[in-house]
């Protein structure tokens, strides 16, 4: 069993926020910085389903270099906001809300499967499911990319998102993919300043985080891993 996870509809609606944090952590305007080199190194490639896609920032990103790009949500409030988003960019990126673990009519479509922080947010339970999809999504020769808290980030136990060891990820991702590499990481969270008390995080966990370093943006850089995978061809 994993942990409890939040309803991510209802924080997308700007509800069940820790009081304290006024934005949500994962929302930082712009793909995370490890999905970001990924596309400017080219290891994105050709048509992108961009797996738990929130309010649609990497299928943007993605769209504005010419990719045909495919935003899957189980959010309607994350995926209205991303419609918005690609309609004030007059962006070709388009958006749909599902259930990703019961994603149907695209079989064969897609070229680079990305999951930026997906796979954390899954209930344990729906991992392979949740593969398998995506593998029939997919073209073969295809890419999967997946980003993903590790478990040296400091959630205290039971609370937060279900974090990986790398054997917990290869094993999972390897019923269904074939795995290249797995790179440490780490994803970019905007977090209260370390001096501003949280009570409802803990003293514990308040101090784990203040010891984390921030990138330029001021944002906290919390312990990941980046997994590539193919199909194949």
């Amino acid at each position: 069993m994993g942990n409890v996870l939040p309803e991510f509809d209802r924080t997308y609606a700007g509800e069940q926020l820790t009081e304290g944090i006024e934005h949500i952590p994962w929302n930082i305007g712009e793909p995370q910085p490890a999905i970001a080199e990924l596309i400017d190194s080219g290891e994105v490639r050709g048509t992108v389903l961009d797996a738990g896609c929130g309010v649609g920032a990497t299928s943007l990103r993605l769209a504005e270099l010419g990719h045909r790009v495919l935003g899957v949500d189980a959010s309607p409030h994350a995926v209205r906001q991303a419609e918005e988003a690609a309609r004030a960019r007059a962006s070709t990126a388009r958006f749909e809300v599902a259930d990703i673990t019961e994603l149907s009519g695209h079989d064969g479509e897609f070229d680079t499967v990305v999951d930026s922080t997906l796979f954390h947010s899954l209930p344990v339970e729906a991992r392979s499911a949740y593969l398998a999809c995506v593998a029939r999504a997919a073209a073969p020769g295809a890419v999967l990319h997946v980003l993903v808290f590790s478990r040296a980030a400091p959630f205290p136990e039971g609370m937060g998102p279900n974090a990986v060891t790398e054997d917990e990820l290869r094993a999972a991702v390897a019923e269904h993919w074939t795995v290249d590499r797995i790179d440490d990481a780490r994803i970019a969270a905007l977090l209260p300043d370390a001096g501003r008390p949280l009570p409802e995080l803990g003293e514990e966990m308040q101090r784990a985080l203040a010891a984390l370093e921030s990138d330029d943006k001021g944002r906290t850089l919390l312990p990941a891993f980046l997994l590539r995978a193919h199909l194949p061809a």
